[in-house]
């Protein structure tokens, strides 16, 4: 894992969502613990980890298909969560979804994101 490669991905997203990001946490499933954030909390990071390792957990044992590329949050006050699990880390991403294009985060940024996570994590 290369942590400055890590670094200019939440750069990356930081320059492609402007304003509309608030917030941003790379963590290691494991312990919730952040690896590259920008303007985050650790006890949020810690508590969307849970969250995720939960619905993993009941969509497993329902009639549903598994927890796909990613699952948003809408939030009151025009905010929303989007979560990328990514193996053994999870990405974090809150935004004003006023400000945001949620077309060229989900079909354009994110995939880039993810891309970029990939390269940092077999650069290390």
């Amino acid at each position: 894992m290369d942590i400055k490669k890590l670094n200019e991905c939440i750069e990356m997203l930081k320059d492609d969502m402007g304003e509309s990001l608030l917030a941003t946490s790379i963590v290691t499933i494991s312990d919730g613990q952040a690896i590259a954030d920008y303007n985050s909390s650790p006890g949020a990071a810690a508590i969307f980890t849970a969250v995720t390792e939960y619905l993993v957990k009941a969509l497993a044992s329902g009639p549903y298909p598994e927890l796909g590329k990613y699952y948003l949050l809408d939030l009151e006050d025009d905010k929303m969560l989007v979560f990328l699990p990514l193996g053994e880390y999870q990405w974090g991403i809150a935004i004003d979804s006023r400000k945001a294009k949620l077309g060229l985060l989900l079909n354009v940024i994110m995939p880039k994101m993810v891309e970029a996570f990939e390269e940092a994590l077999t650069a290390g």
